[in-house]
């Protein structure tokens, strides 16, 4: 029976980075209150102003992209590090082009272990599917919701599987049958584009908060362990 490899040092600390579920958190809230924000622009501001509620999603993610880290640090340094530990925060992965392959003498420098592809695979998705459907104006018509959220929970689902952070398929599949339902239930048209992302958000506040309490409750005081390292 072969035994399943131990994941390297970096990949540790890079799963460990989600131990808590604050990630998932912080950015299903920016979703969500993006998400709401947009509806209230459009429910509330003037025509022609009103068409351009997607300009609030639009923010919201700029804000969270630039925000993240430091708000992520400022909480781990409160709940998380005091209790089991302190480990050096992942690098992000972002899209790149790779240079040509180049035949040489030296060999390359080891890759990096301790990375996180949470924006490319988590918030990236989300992002394209708002471009798609709701930037351009919801082609979807009133399939827009359980199709948008359907889809969503697959993408979500399969780009994260192999991940530092993979989500249950029991968890997507909730996600998707939350967006089945309005098959049977007619919502207005200023909300067809937001719930889906509105849906969305609501569901990585429900992981991360999940996680949270898990974790708290298997290190409810500070650890006088040393952390991880790595």
């Amino acid at each position: 029976m072969t035994e399943k490899p131990v994941p390297s040092y970096g990949r540790r600390a890079a799963s460990y980075w989600f131990v808590d579920g604050l990630p998932e958190t912080l950015f299903g809230l920016a979703l969500f209150a993006a998400s709401g924000l947009a509806i209230f622009w459009g429910f509330y501001m003037p025509k022609p102003w009103s068409k351009f509620d997607w300009m609030v999603v639009y923010a919201g993610f700029l804000l969270y992209y630039f925000t993240e880290r430091r708000i992520l640090d400022f909480l781990k340094g409160r709940f998380t590090y005091p209790r089991t530990g302190y480990a050096h925060p992942p690098e992000e992965s972002e899209w790149r082009v790779e240079p040509p392959t180049m035949l040489h003498l030296r060999p390359d420098p080891p890759a990096k272990e301790n990375v996180t592809y949470f924006r490319l695979r988590t918030m990236g998705p989300i992002f394209l599917f708002f471009a798609l459907f709701w930037v351009n104006g919801n082609p979807a018509g009133r399939w827009v919701v359980p199709s948008v959220t359907s889809a969503l929970a697959l993408t979500l689902y399969t780009a994260n599987r192999k991940s530092e952070r993979p989500f249950s398929w029991w968890s997507a599949l909730i996600l998707a049958l939350a967006g089945l339902v309005f098959l049977w239930v007619d919502v207005p048209a200023l909300l067809q584009c937001p719930l889906p992302f509105l849906l969305a958000g609501g569901w990585l506040v429900a992981q991360g908060l999940h996680t949270l309490v898990h974790y708290l409750r298997l290190n409810p005081h500070p650890a006088a362990a040393e952390g991880v390292k790595a």
